[in-house]
């Protein structure tokens, strides 16, 4: 864990729509609040038994992925399991929106396959859910915080009915998730860009995903942000919900991931960060650049 400009969206529906703005009949004024009382656990016990069991979220066997007759990145291979997270890493235009915009089903695979919970991406997608970059957004579009989270729970209850209150609760139980159940009535547009990141990964829950995609949720956000998403994060990941994060930050990749996806237009490292993220595979995906983490790292100088 590329982007939209016009407004907020995270779940992905069936034509994979990134608008936020809620069809006439959906609308409710900016300042409606969203219930408090008496709320209601995010999913039933038999949906959260099922998110926790163990099983294959992500499948990459040989993948390649072309734009018209152009190939931008091939030799993807790799499993990511229920419950896990992978950190796509590598340089600007190395493949990492690209590979997300894939297992959305928004590109189709050239050769190989990619296999998302046991089926094709484009069969899959009512259970993935896509948080893009904040700053990618429209601020000036008129909605409030609540709003948007509630939108998350339109993939399961369609654009025609109104949310019920089971969906209000899930809606402000996300919010809580993510540190920002007091905000639901504020407009949307005037929060930082580390809320406005917070915001969008609440409506993601409030999907109640298997599979979440993250494009650079950390790009630009504040320290009490950054934190509040990685809480929500591990929460999810304790639910079995699986997650993809694309990131430029090495080091916040080694501490949230099981695996790293490392490319510069085809899969040069794929597994565990302490393996995939060796000086030798950074120099070769960071062509020729002097690379260390941690205590082995930081990006330094191009020679």
């Amino acid at each position: 864990m590329s982007g939209p400009t016009s407004a907020p969206a995270v779940a992905v529906p069936e034509q994979a729509s990134t608008d936020v703005r809620p069809s006439a009949s959906e609308q409710t004024p900016v300042g409606d609040q969203l219930p408090v009382g008496d709320q209601l656990p995010v999913g039933d016990q038999a949906a959260t038994s099922d998110r926790a069991a163990t099983g294959t979220a992500l499948a990459f066997d040989d993948a390649a992925i072309a734009y018209g007759r152009s190939t931008v990145l091939h030799s993807v291979h790799g499993t990511l399991h229920q419950g896990r997270t992978l950190a796509l890493i590598g340089p600007n235009g190395a493949g990492k929106s690209t590979l997300i915009r894939a297992v959305l089903g928004l590109l189709p695979v050239s050769s190989g396959s990619i296999t998302v919970l046991g089926r094709a991406p484009a069969a899959a997608r009512r259970e993935v859910a896509y948080v893009p970059q904040a700053d990618t957004l429209d601020r000036d579009f008129p909605i409030s915080v609540g709003q948007v989270v509630l939108m998350g729970r339109y993939r399961g209850i369609g654009w025609i009915r109104r949310p019920g209150r089971a969906d209000r609760a899930a809606a402000q139980a996300a919010l809580e998730a993510v540190g920002l159940a007091d905000r639901s009535r504020d407009r949307f547009g005037l929060l930082s860009g580390g809320q406005r990141q917070r915001v969008l990964l609440a409506r993601a829950i409030a999907a109640e995903p298997r599979l979440l995609l993250l494009d650079e949720p950390f790009n630009g956000v504040d320290v009490v942000s950054q934190e509040a998403l990685l809480t929500a994060l591990a929460t999810l990941a304790g639910t079995g919900t699986a997650t993809v994060v694309s990131t430029h930050d090495l080091a916040l990749a080694q501490t949230i991931s099981d695996q790293v996806c490392l490319l510069n237009g085809r899969q040069i490292a794929f597994g565990p960060a302490t393996r995939a993220l060796a000086p030798d595979q950074l120099r070769e995906a960071y062509g020729g650049a002097a690379v260390e983490i941690g205590g082995a790292g930081v990006i330094v100088t191009r020679t």
